[in-house]
């Protein structure tokens, strides 16, 4: 066994634009396929489905069921589904994203006895702002599931300290790995002037922008709100939103309704995400609760001015008046004082984007991301080892138990340790 590839599965629900998606995705498609035999499991839909399906040497299998809202019915014919197919296959990891495939995910894989269960938050599905009885209930499943796992990864240090003091999981279980960006796509020269011409946008107007689906979490809300007061001090101010939702249709009508919609552009779904950070001025990130954010690292690796709001893991990479401008949840009144603020100071736009773009590129390479997420990998897979060898040779009493143990650990993927050695 030991001179096989390791066999890992990913689960995730759809493969839609989102920053666990992107993160999932880019692990997949950079797992060192010497070593590793990568499956992902997700449902049948969403823009980036052809994106998984053009990564080399990725076996994908569709759940249909496998949806993000609860639904009692679809849930269990989708948890009957992943049950059967970690049976029928043998996996030495399973590695779930996200509440919903870590919820299903975790229990079919204890159930099916996969060795090796590792379970990334990319952000909690109980938030500040939902009545307590269902805060408490989504806490207490995270808290039992938390048990089913070998590991948790976290996706900000401040996300972990949560975790932790929420009670969900020991500590000892936790290791924070930073979401890795493909840099790559950032680096190519950009025409500034076509994209504004091509999006019918003056050349003196400032741009404000965020990128992120219209839903509540990120409350888009609070940027539309705060739109009229930055007007009134910078009127050659135009807004953009890249993005889809379920509040798209309620955010235009908001806009209209403050007499707006001629200055705030709803773009949609976009493939030129870096072109568009581009060409704006201020990025703002106006979240009721954030992992992180995926397009907040992204725009701050563009040297982007960022306001952002003060939640979760956001403080950690956005340090007040440092590497962008924190302001409270649901706040528009300061969200618009600090977009203001920006606009009239270049200087300070210039000053927190350098060194939001040092912070960024410290941090987030894919290449470290990966590289980290095997090492745990390797280290649970060592770990859960030696654990079985020392308890059977606690239950036979068995004289050599001490030899076994060491013979153990030279026999874990030793080619695969030992190689992992000179990453970083």
């Amino acid at each position: 066994m030991r001179n096989k590839k390791i066999k890992v599965l990913h689960i995730i629900t759809h493969l839609r634009v989102g920053g666990a998606q992107d993160n999932t995705l880019l692990t997949v498609e950079r797992h060192d396929r010497t070593k590793y035999d990568v499956t992902l499991m997700c449902a049948p839909d969403g823009a980036w489905v052809e994106r998984a399906q053009k990564i080399p040497e990725l076996k994908i299998v569709f759940i249909e069921k496998l949806t993000r809202p609860i639904h009692p019915i679809s849930d269990a014919r989708a948890f009957l589904q992943i049950y059967r197919h970690l049976k029928n296959e043998t996996y030495d990891i399973v590695h779930t994203h996200s509440s919903k495939p870590g919820f299903l995910g975790r229990i079919a894989a204890k159930l099916a006895k996969v060795p090796v269960v590792v379970h990334t938050i990319h952000g909690f599905p109980f938030h500040d702002f939902m009545a307590p009885a269902l805060h408490g209930f989504f806490a207490f499943l995270e808290k039992q599931c938390a048990k089913l796992s070998d590991k948790m990864i976290t996706v900000s240090k401040l996300n972990l300290k949560k975790t932790v003091e929420l009670g969900i999981a020991p500590e000892r279980k936790l290791i924070n790995i930073y979401s890795g960006i493909d840099f790559n796509k950032f680096k190519k020269k950009m025409d500034g002037k076509n994209k504004r011409a091509e999006l019918g946008i003056p050349e003196n107007c400032f741009v404000v922008g965020m990128i992120g689906r219209l839903s509540q979490q990120k409350s888009p809300w609070n940027l539309i709100k705060a739109a009229p007061a930055v007007l009134a001090r910078h009127p050659n101010t135009l807004f953009i939103s890249v993005g889809n939702g379920e509040l798209l249709e309620k955010m235009q009508t908001l806009a209209r309704k403050l007499n707006i919609g001629d200055k705030f552009k709803f773009l949609g779904l976009r493939r030129d995400i870096a072109e568009l950070l581009h060409i704006m001025d201020v990025y703002t990130l106006p979240s009721q609760w954030e992992g992180l954010g995926r397009s907040l690292t992204e725009a701050m690796y563009m040297k982007k001015a960022v306001v952002a709001s003060d939640v979760e893991g956001v403080p950690e990479i956005v340090e007040n008046g440092r590497t962008g401008l924190l302001v409270p949840a649901n706040n528009p009144q300061r969200l618009a004082e600090s977009i203001v603020q920006l606009l009239a100071d270049r200087e300070l736009r210039e000053k927190l984007g350098e060194k939001a773009h040092c912070k960024v590129c410290e941090i987030f390479k894919a290449e470290k991301m990966v590289a980290d997420i095997e090492k745990l990998y390797l280290d649970s897979m060592q770990e859960k080892t030696l654990l079985q060898v020392r308890a059977s040779s606690e239950n036979s009493n068995n004289t050599a138990a001490s030899q076994r143990i060491t013979s153990a650990q030279d026999e874990i993927v030793p080619s695969q340790i030992r190689s992992q050695e000179s990453l970083p």
